[in-house]
C-alpha cells in the first residue's frame, strides 16, 4: 500500500492538472469557432458597435428578478423538511453563488456554496444537500419543458441536428421520471426504482441510495411541488428574456418564442464538465444553434459573449457581497467542501 504521503502528493496536482486541460479546451473550442466559421474581428466589432444600451441595461436588471424566485422556491423547499431561514439570507447566497460559478471550473459550484449558507443559517448537513439536490433538479426540469415547448415554435434548419430534439425529450422524460420518483404518494413507484437501483454496481448503487434517502421528506408533498414548479417555470421564462433583450440589443431578427428552444439546450449542454464555466461550449451552441434559423456567426458570438459578460459583472458583485461577510473566497470554498463537521450553526 503506498505511502499516505504519496497519494496525497498525487492528488495535489490532479485538480490544478484538471483545471488546465479544461481551460486548453475553453480557449480551443473559442479557437476552433472563430476560425472554423470565418468569423473576423471586424464584424465582431461592427456587432457590437450597433448594441443598444438600454436593451443591455434591461438584460442586466433581470438576474435580480432571478436570484428573488431562485431564494423564494429555495426557501419553500427547506420549509418541507422543518428549516426556517429567511430569504433575504437566501437571496444574498444566490449572488454569491454567481461569483463562485465565475472562478470555479463548473457551472454548479454555486451549489456548493448555497448549500453551505443554508447549514450556515440553521439546516443540517443532510437537508442542506438534499434540498439542493431537488432545487436544482427542478430548474433542469423546467427548462427542459421549455425546451419541448420551444420545439413547437422555433423554425429552422435542423437537417444537421436531427439528434438535438430526441435529445430534449430524453432529458426532460428522465428529469420528469426523477421528480414523479421523488413526489409520488405511491410506494410501489419508490419500491420499483429501489428494486432497479440495488441491483446497480457498488458506486451506482450507493448513490441512488443516498440520493433516494435524501429526498424522502419530499415525498407525497405535492402542493410544495406545484409551487416549486412554477417559480422554476418563470425563473427560466426570466431567464429567457435576459437573452432575448441582449439579442434586441444587437438586432437579431427573432422572436421571443424561439430561445425557448435554444436556450435551454445550450444550457443543458454547458452543464457538461468539459470546460470553465461553459466558456467555448456556450459559444459553440449560440453559433451552431442560431445559425439554422439564420443567424449571422458573428451575431450570434456577440450575443454568447454579452450574456457571458452580464453574469461576469454580476459574478463581481457577488463578489463584493462575499467580501462584505468577511470571508475569503478560499477559506469560504474549503468549509463549504466538507460542512460535515457538524448540524447546525
Amino acid at each position: 500500500m503506498p505511502p499516505a504521503e504519496n497519494v496525497k502528493s498525487k492528488r495535489s496536482w490532479v485538480k490544478p492538472a484538471l483545471i488546465a486541460v479544461k481551460l486548453l479546451i475553453s480557449f480551443g473550442l473559442l479557437y476552433f469557432l472563430i476560425s472554423s466559421a470565418n468569423i473576423n474581428f471586424d464584424e465582431l466589432r461592427d456587432t457590437l458597435a450597433k448594441t443598444d444600451p438600454l436593451y443591455v441595461f434591461l438584460a442586466f436588471l433581470t438576474p435580480y428578478l432571478g436570484f428573488y424566485m431562485t431564494s423564494l422556491r429555495w426557501k419553500g423547499l427547506l420549509e418541507v423538511q422543518g428549516a426556517k431561514i429567511r430569504q433575504p439570507i437566501l437571496f444574498k447566497s444566490c449572488m454569491v453563488a454567481v461569483f463562485f460559478n465565475q472562478i470555479m471550473p463548473s457551472t454548479i459550484g454555486g451549489d456548493v456554496i448555497r448549500m453551505y449558507d443554508s447549514w450556515k443559517a440553521g439546516a443540517t448537513r443532510a437537508v442542506s444537500i438534499s434540498t439542493i439536490v431537488v432545487d436544482r433538479v427542478l430548474g433542469l426540469f423546467a427548462l427542459a419543458i421549455f425546451a419541448v415547448l420551444g420545439l413547437f415554435f422555433v423554425q429552422g434548419d435542423f437537417s444537421e441536428a436531427q439528434y438535438v430534439p430526441l435529445a430534449v425529450i430524453a432529458v426532460a422524460m428522465g428529469l420528469g421520471g426523477f421528480i414523479a420518483l421523488v413526489f409520488s404518494p405511491f410506494r410501489v413507484m419508490v419500491n420499483l426504482a429501489r428494486a432497479i437501483y440495488t441491483k446497480l454496481p457498488g458506486p451506482f448503487g450507493k448513490f441512488f441510495g443516498k440520493v433516494d434517502k435524501a429526498v424522502e421528506p419530499f415525498r407525497g408533498r405535492h402542493g410544495s411541488l406545484i409551487r416549486a414548479l412554477v417559480i422554476s417555470l418563470l425563473l427560466q421564462l426570466n431567464v429567457v428574456l435576459l437573452h432575448y433583450l441582449l439579442s434586441l440589443a444587437i438586432g437579431i431578427e427573432l422572436g421571443f418564442f424561439d430561445y425557448f428552444y435554444v436556450v435551454p439546450v445550450a444550457l443543458f449542454v454547458m452543464l457538461i464538465p468539459i470546460s470553465i464555466n461553459g466558456i467555448g461550449v456556450r459559444e459553440s451552441m449560440f453559433v451552431f444553434l442560431l445559425g439554422t434559423m439564420g443567424v449571422a456567426k458573428a451575431d450570434a458570438l456577440v450575443l454568447s459573449l454579452l450574456v457571458f459578460a452580464v453574469f461576469l459583472v454580476h459574478g463581481l458583485i457577488g463578489g463584493l457581497v462575499l467580501a462584505s461577510r468577511g470571508i475569503s473566497p478560499s477559506k469560504l470554498a474549503k468549509d463549504a467542501s466538507t460542512p460535515a463537521t457538524g448540524t447546525a450553526a
